[in-house]
């Protein structure tokens, strides 16, 4: 395998690895030029454009989520938008009571992705500690997200307010009074030395540029680490992971509780960009939607779910301005990228220019095969 030249070796070896597609200095090069060309946009686009640019990073990091529970550990969630959502009514609920008396959101943030990620402990125990596995974890969290939007759904009496919260049914999260302060969008700092991150601004895109990027590299990190090569066997094998000494159900309720903590973050992130939630996000089309980004670009692989993410939300708006039948030629584009490459779209893709350039260079079809990689066995 060709390591990334020096002085940026070192530095970059820690990202690198056999569970991640793409290690070579093309692909960084290539992840430098469209990460500054990502910095850039606010100055090159309109403000539309950065606003839902916004958008879509935030859906990627959710994707992610899902990316490292099923791709890494084998388990299947159909409600990872449920810890999205809550991560967004906890933060709001906690920043809507402390904004007047704190002047910051830096506790509300830390409530959205600890509130999931403690949700998950508690569902994740009683699933992995009973020993549940396969479509029976799936349909569970499925049902857990479904039981939660219904129970959300019935909160629009006046009863059901969290001191400056009124969690308002399906109008959405909203003051509990007049004279309470409205959801507000980020605030990061203490006392006078506070920085606001306006969710239709340019500094609020930049944040969240910020966090996409650290979210990418932490768990590029995470899955490369032998905490990594841990959740790969328990999803290939857990019963002969379990017999090297391995607590699979610990390996598979650390890597659950992690997952919701990110869905979580990602769930503030689009509360404090829109200064809105409601409980849609916890419907079968908000869960699916999720599965369907990670598997179109390949659960496997951390960056081909973020390009199937980025690329497919483009494609819904675009498709959008055809009215009813956009849904319909989103649904034919799907299933035919599914069929064509089961392992994922994006993978593939990857996978053919990775080979091309190895042709291009006379070395054979032995060389590397992925972004100048080898390719991973599925």
């Amino acid at each position: 395998m060709r390591e990334p030249a020096k002085p940026f070796g070192r530095l970059l070896a820690p990202f690198n690895g056999q569970q991640t597609l793409g290690n070579s200095r093309f692909f960084w090069a290539c992840w430098l030029i469209i990460v500054v060309a990502l910095v850039l946009l606010p100055f090159i686009g309109t403000r539309y454009q950065v606003i839902t640019a916004s958008n879509f990073i935030i859906s990627a990091i959710l994707a992610l989520s899902l990316c490292l529970i099923w791709g890494f550990c084998g388990i299947l969630s159909l409600g990872q938008a449920a810890f999205y959502c809550i991560g967004g009514y906890a933060y709001g609920i906690v920043a809507m009571n402390l904004i007047e008396r704190h002047g910051n959101t830096n506790v509300a943030i830390l409530a959205g992705i600890a509130a999931p990620a403690l949700f998950a402990a508690v569902v994740g125990a009683l699933m992995f500690f009973s020993r549940l596995k396969g479509v029976y974890v799936a349909i569970l969290m499925l049902v857990t997200s479904l039981l939660l939007g219904l129970f959300m759904r019935q909160t629009a009496d006046p009863s059901y307010t969290m001191g400056a919260a009124y969690l308002g049914g399906m109008n959405g999260l909203s003051p509990a009074t007049a004279n309470d302060p409205q959801l507000p969008s980020i605030i990061l700092g203490f006392g006078e030395a506070v920085a606001e991150f306006d969710g239709r601004g340019a500094s609020f895109y930049w944040l969240v540029l910020g966090i996409g990027i650290a979210v990418y590299l932490a768990l590029r990190w995470v899955v490369n680490s032998s905490f990594g090569y841990v959740l790969v066997a328990v999803r290939e094998d857990p019963e002969r992971a379990e017999t090297f000494g391995y607590d699979v159900r610990l390996v598979q309720l650390g890597a659950f509780c992690l997952s919701a903590a990110i869905a979580g973050l990602a769930g503030t992130l689009y509360t404090a960009w829109g200064t809105y939630i409601h409980p849609d996000g916890f419907s079968v089309g908000a869960n699916i939607l999720v599965v369907i980004w990670v598997a179109v670009g390949g659960r496997k692989d951390l960056t081909a779910v973020i390009v199937a993410t980025m690329v497919l939300s483009w494609l819904s708006i675009e498709l959008a301005t055809w009215g009813e039948i956009s849904l319909l030629m989103l649904g034919f584009i799907l299933v035919g990228a599914m069929l064509a490459a089961p392992e994922g779209a994006f993978i593939a893709l990857g996978t053919g220019i990775g080979r091309l350039r190895a042709r291009l260079r006379g070395v054979g079809r032995k060389a590397p095969a992925v972004y100048g990689v080898q390719e991973l066995k599925p």
